[in-house]
């Protein structure tokens, strides 16, 4: 009897996976218009929105050239609303992979924006977040030039083998919606040469740009935030003026806090591996393990210690000293802790330096 069962439910299983397939919702491209980029402007007190999506056309090619939307509105919800009114089919979302914001709408105050991107079930969160220098607008009219999704491509890159700090939707969320750590989005800008470069990130209080970091600076944020830094850089001049590129292998970083007395203390003790470029091959391999190693290391625990002074001075969190904080003590206020502890909080670095390849002399 129980091999009979058996057998009458292997008979169902594939019956309903076929009709479980045939009720799957199909989406035809050329019904559609799938927005993958998305940028957000303050004009005139009002929102202007920039959105690309492309164009299929029947073609040999693997890319389809791609078009703009533009649309005004007092909200980032009407904006979308308006893209609608725009054209016959329906505008799909689900593809955004990057969403960009110019510097003033930045400055302007972002939380309307973050509520709604996280509150649509179609726009995933590993969506990129990214700050344009000048308005959004000129960045999408210039970025659908390159293939689809160019943006976000690059700051992969620069996320993965570069000196910016990880980010996405999901992790810029849960630092604003924290209360121990402020955000820090991406920055992007259109160079001299007309190409789509990085430029280093932007440190929000609460939801309003406050400070922007350069290249160099946003290494050190990475060094104190990310696990992963393989291939990040740090540009160096040595004291017998030879220029070195220090190519970050990995890193290991341990904080440590002591907010029992009235001079609260941070620690942060940082052992990298890295191997040199650039000039290396005018230094000694002794000249390297005394000297050189030496003053790597008290170049970046002067630049860290500087970072974090600035970062106080802004009163911005992006590191999270905040949330150090919060963990070790039971009285946690946040208004009070920035007001009258943060600014007073002194910052200890430690740094060991680890050469494991050179193109040195013997």
């Amino acid at each position: 009897m129980n091999k009979y069962k058996w057998k009458i439910r292997f008979i169902w299983i594939p019956i309903c996976c076929f009709f479980l397939i045939g009720c799957t919702r199909t989406t035809i491209i050329d019904d559609v218009k799938i927005i993958q980029t998305i940028g957000y402007d303050i004009e005139n007190n009002k929102i202007k929105g920039t959105a690309s999506y492309p164009v299929y056309v029947e073609s040999m090619q693997e890319s389809h050239p791609r078009k703009l939307f533009t649309a005004e509105s007092k909200t980032t919800t009407g904006v979308f609303t308006s893209f609608s009114k725009q054209t016959a089919e329906e505008i799909d979302i689900s593809q955004l992979d990057s969403v960009v914001i110019g510097d003033d709408f930045a400055r302007d105050g972002i939380s309307d924006l973050l509520v709604n991107l996280n509150s649509d079930p179609n726009i995933g969160t590993n969506s990129t977040l990214i700050i344009s220098k000048k308005k959004a607008r000129e960045l999408l009219e210039e970025s659908i030039k390159y293939p689809p999704y160019f943006l976000s491509s690059v700051l992969d890159q620069s996320m993965e083998n570069g000196n910016v700090p990880l980010t996405n939707l999901h992790t810029i969320s849960y630092q604003y919606y924290t209360e121990g750590q402020d955000m820090y989005i991406p920055k992007m800008e259109i160079n001299n040469e007309g190409l789509l470069v990085g430029d280093g990130v932007g440190i929000f209080k609460n939801d309003k740009l406050r400070v922007s970091l350069n290249n160099n600076e946003t290494f050190l944020l990475k060094m104190l935030v990310d696990r992963s830094v393989y291939n990040s850089t740090y540009e160096f001049t040595t004291s017998d003026n030879i220029n070195l590129l220090v190519k970050v292998i990995s890193k290991k970083t341990k904080p440590s806090v002591n907010f029992s007395n009235n001079s609260p203390e941070v620690s942060y003790h940082l052992t990298f591996n890295v191997y040199l470029k650039e000039q290396a091959s005018k230094l000694t391999v002794s000249g390297i393990n005394n000297s050189i190693k030496k003053e790597i290391e008290t170049s970046i625990e002067r630049d860290l210690v500087n970072l974090l002074e600035k970062l106080k001075n802004e009163n911005v969190d992006p590191v999270g000293i905040g949330e150090l904080y919060r963990v070790t003590q039971r009285n946690w206020k946040k208004n009070e802790f920035y007001k009258q502890i943060y600014p007073s909080i002194k910052f200890n670095i430690k740094v060991n330096v680890n050469i494991v390849n050179t193109g040195a002399a013997e």
